[in-house]
């Protein structure tokens, strides 16, 4: 009974919290005040908003608006992908709604940019000018309005290929961070930069072999002001089946060797999706640690703390 119980219980709480019409003033009364009213952590990471958000069922991706106005998030229902926004109104949080614009376009993994209000997510559409390998992926964005969000559009022929492109994320001058399986790489998959110049997006580079290996390299989070960048790899040095590491932006704007972002973050398990609040003051990521994938947050700090010794004083 008890293992139905753990089971069922997480799967009852999300079904109540999302379902329309819903009076969230009866049950999710103190989802109030910034990062859904829950209490931040410290240096040692922890589930975020256990129960409403981490719960039995698995998440992945998530993101703020700039203000905190919305929060976006991933789960994994029966093997699909489904995405959910909350809205801060008048400093209450309403319950989570599926995105409107999230079947049509098959949205896949995300990230919220710097602004605030654009989405950049991967789809497995087939976009016909370039078909696919099978695999799917490609790189589409979206802008929330005043009015509601634009109509979403892929990126352009220049990123996106017939093979898998993902986890697109994009600095403060928009250029765009992701990772593809095309061929060409260095391993199974990379992680490569598209510069944004005069409005308009730069074929693919490459990040080179500091970064990337003959394994996976994925995920990729890249920091406003373009100074670091976190990502997970599946390199046989780390804890678990995929870990994460980040990377510091050197005088000379190369990247410095990843450094393994240690065990308070990575574990035996998978942990992958990182992401920084737009205020800069928490990180969030997903682990497998307790079984399901759930999100976690951990005071950013840590982040300053990993920063090699040589480039503390620049």
């Amino acid at each position: 009974m008890s293992k139905f119980l753990t089971t069922i219980i997480p799967v009852l709480l999300l079904s109540f919290f999302i379902t329309p019409g819903h009076n969230q003033q009866s049950f999710f009364q103190d989802l109030t005040g910034p990062y859904l009213g829950q209490k931040p952590p410290s240096s040692t990471p922890e589930l975020f908003a256990p129960g409403v958000i981490s719960t039995g069922i698995s998440e992945g991706c998530s993101g703020w608006g700039n203000n905190m106005e919305f929060f976006i998030f991933q789960k994994w229902i029966d093997g699909n992908s489904k995405h959910y926004i909350m809205n801060q109104i008048d400093g209450i949080w309403s319950k989570a709604e599926l995105l409107p614009f999230f079947d049509k376009y098959q949205v896949g993994d995300f990230t919220i940019a710097p602004d605030g209000k654009t989405m950049i997510f991967a789809s497995n559409i087939v976009i016909d000018e370039i078909g696919s390998d099978g695999e799917g992926g490609n790189i589409w964005i979206i802008e929330k309005t005043e009015t509601g969000w634009t109509e979403p559009k892929h990126i352009g022929l220049e990123i996106n290929t017939k093979y898998h492109d993902s986890y697109p994320c994009l600095a403060g001058n928009k250029n765009l961070y992701f990772f593809s399986r095309r061929p060409g790489g260095y391993g199974d998959s990379d992680l490569y930069i598209s510069e944004f110049i005069n409005g308009i997006y730069q074929k693919p580079v490459n990040l080179g072999q500091v970064l990337n290996t003959k394994h996976h390299e994925y995920d990729t989070y890249i920091s406003p002001d373009e100074d670091y960048m976190i990502f997970c790899s599946t390199k046989p040095e780390g804890l678990g089946s995929d870990d994460l590491y980040i990377t510091f932006r050197q005088n000379d704007g190369s990247w410095c060797n990843p450094v393994h972002m240690g065990d308070k973050i990575n574990s035996e398990k998978s942990e992958n999706r990182p992401y920084v609040s737009p205020d800069g003051r928490y990180f969030f990521y997903t682990s497998t640690i307790r079984g399901n994938r759930d999100i976690y947050w951990v005071d950013s700090k840590i982040i300053k703390e990993l920063k090699p010794k040589e480039l503390k004083s620049k």
